[in-house]
């Protein structure tokens, strides 16, 4: 009858704390290996201006380990219409409130001229910009987009742990594979709106991905990626 009693309250344990004896929930905050948390952006006719900033892994190794997190922001000019910009010298200067901040933009990825910065921010501060190329100059004061989201970093992360949980103890059912996230304030391009999207991302250590893009005003999964 005890070792009834025993086994009873054992397989109780299991299910209420879904821990030692099964699969736990993973929480995905604290494998952030890089957080973009502010976006500050201006435009004129013909150019827009982002500058994201955050914390990101000072060292960065695919190895599922978080280790030091320093300060970043990124600064992008691109065009309105997402065409290509020309090849050119565009140099910049950033005010920070009572800090500058100059350099060169070199070509990204996609459309745009970015740099890195090594400097985060509040979201309060007040953000000047300008960039100079061949007869031309973008000067404008940002505007902090993100106090306008309606869902929060913190709530968007949870979003996608309970999205993407099934995936997630899929993939870590191998204790060998680890798990590194990253968070990013994305924008879309493909309609007038201009809608601003929490993506996450997770890197597996065998090279799997998982993504997710949620809402920055309702929470709603707009895409995923398994």
């Amino acid at each position: 009858m005890k070792k009834k009693i025993l086994i009873f309250f054992t397989l109780a344990f299991c299910l209420f704390t879904l821990s030692a004896c099964g699969k736990s929930d993973i929480n995905l905050s604290n494998l952030l290996i890089e957080e973009r948390q502010n976006l500050f952006v201006a435009n004129d006719d013909l150019y827009s201006v982002s500058f994201s900033t955050g914390n990101r892994e000072s060292d960065y190794n695919l190895d599922g380990v978080v280790n030091e997190m320093v300060p970043f922001g990124v600064i992008c000019l691109s065009r309105n219409d997402n065409e290509p910009l020309a090849n050119d010298t565009y140099t910049y200067v950033v005010k920070i409130n009572d800090n500058s901040y100059t350099g060169f933009l070199q070509k990204g990825n996609d459309n745009s001229y970015c740099a890195d910065l090594e400097v985060n921010t509040t979201g309060d501060e007040t953000i000047n910009v300008q960039i100079s190329f061949t007869g031309y100059t973008f000067n404008q004061n940002l505007t902090n987009v993100s106090k306008e989201f309606q869902v929060d970093a913190e709530t968007a992360i949870k979003v996608a742990e309970k999205e993407l949980k099934e995936n997630i103890n899929n993939l870590t059912s191998d204790k060998n594979i680890k798990l590194e996230v990253v968070m990013k304030i994305v924008k879309d391009y493909s309609s007038e709106l201009k809608n601003y999207y929490w993506y996450v991302g997770i890197v597996a250590t065998n090279g799997e991905t998982l993504g997710i893009l949620i809402s920055t005003s309702t929470g709603e999964i707009i895409a995923k990626k398994v």
